[in-house]
C-alpha cells in the first residue's frame, strides 16, 4: 500500500532480507524518496529478485495526469540510473535482478501502452506487465476497457500490436522482453464477469500479509477483498496454521463462487497458468 520506500522500517527490512539470504520483490513508483536513486539501487538490487516500477504513460501529459504528483522527466532519469546499477551488479556477479515496468490499463492511457512497451525495450527493461483498472467508484467506469465490446476490441487490438512489437524489437542481448498478464479479452461481455477458464493466480500459491500482520487472501482492493472473509493475523496465529486452516482451504476450493472473484481483473487464462507452472 502506497510507496514502500517511505516506510520508516524499510531499511531494517532490507537488512533482515540480507541477513537471512532472502530475495526482495519490490513495487515502487520510481521516485526514490529519502535517499538518492544510486543509494537505493545499491541497497536494493543486490538482494532483489525483481523490481517493478509503476508507470502509466509514455508522455509527460498522460503519465502525470494519472499518477498525481509524479515528475515524468525525473522518473525517466531514475529508471535509466537504476538500470545502470542493475547492469553493474550483474557484471560483477553479485546478483541477477530483473526490472519490470508495470502499468494500469485504462482508456486514458490505452493509445500510449504500445509506446510504453517500446520505451521499456529501448531502455533494456526485462519485463513489461500490468493489469486492468479496478472500478472501485462509479467515476472510474468510463475508464474501464472491459465495459463494452468496443472497449474490448480496442484493448485486443492493442494486445496484437504489443505482441508484434515483442517479435520485432529486441533487448540489447537479443532476447525478447517478457510480457506478463497481457491477454486478449473475450467478447461475451456479461457485466464484466470473467470467463470460467480464467483462474486465480494467487490462492494457494502466494501469501499476502498486511502491515499489521493480517493474512490477506489476495491483492484485490481492500473493501472487495474483505468480502472473502477474515483468515487471521500472524501476530497471534502461526502462518502455517492460517495457510492450512479449513477456512482458507474452503476459499482456495470455492473462490469462483465469490462475486469479487467473478469480476477479478487479475485472473489469468488457465492455459497461461499451466505454461508458467511448466516453466
Amino acid at each position: 500500500m502506497g510507496e514502500p520506500l517511505f516506510y520508516k522500517d524499510f531499511l531494517d527490512l532490507l537488512n533482515l532480507i540480507k541477513r537471512h539470504k532472502l530475495k526482495l520483490n519490490l513495487t515502487t513508483n520510481g521516485t526514490f524518496p529519502r535517499l538518492s536513486v544510486e543509494e537505493w539501487g545499491t541497497l536494493i538490487l543486490p538482494i532483489a529478485s525483481d523490481v517493478k516500477i509503476s508507470i502509466n504513460g509514455a508522455s509527460k501529459e498522460v503519465n502525470e495526469s494519472i499518477m498525481e504528483g509524479i515528475d515524468f522527466k525525473r522518473q525517466m532519469e531514475n529508471i535509466k540510473k537504476f538500470i545502470q546499477i542493475r547492469d553493474n551488479i550483474r557484471k560483477r556477479g553479485i546478483n541477477y535482478p530483473t526490472i519490470t515496468l508495470q502499468a494500469t490499463f485504462m482508456n486514458r492511457n490505452l493509445n500510449e501502452i504500445p509506446e510504453l512497451l517500446r520505451m521499456a525495450i529501448k531502455r533494456d527493461v526485462d519485463r513489461f506487465k500490468g493489469h486492468h483498472l479496478w472500478v472501485t467508484h462509479p467515476e472510474l467506469e468510463s475508464e474501464s476497457l472491459r465495459k463494452s465490446k468496443l472497449n474490448i476490441k480496442n484493448w485486443n487490438n492493442t494486445v496484437r500490436i504489443m505482441n508484434q512489437i515483442v517479435q520485432n524489437e529486441r533487448l540489447k542481448n537479443g532476447n525478447k522482453i517478457k510480457l506478463d498478464n497481457i491477454y486478449s479479452l473475450p467478447y461475451n461481455n456479461n457485466n464484466s464477469v470473467v470467463q470460467d477458464n480464467y483462474v486465480c493466480p494467487f490462492l494457494g500459491r502466494e501469501a499476502w500479509i498486511a502491515w499489521d500482520g493480517t493474512f490477506n487472501a489476495c491483492c484485490a482492493p481492500d473493501d472487495l477483498r474483505k468480502t472473502l472473509g477474515y483468515f487471521g493475523n500472524i501476530n497471534n496465529t502461526s502462518f502455517m496454521g492460517i495457510w492450512n486452516s479449513e477456512n482458507y482451504g474452503q476459499l482456495v476450493k470455492n473462490w469462483f463462487k465469490h462475486d469479487v472473484c467473478k469480476i477479478c481483473n487479475m485472473r489469468r487464462p488457465i492455459e497461461k497458468m499451466m505454461r508458467c507452472n511448466n516453466e
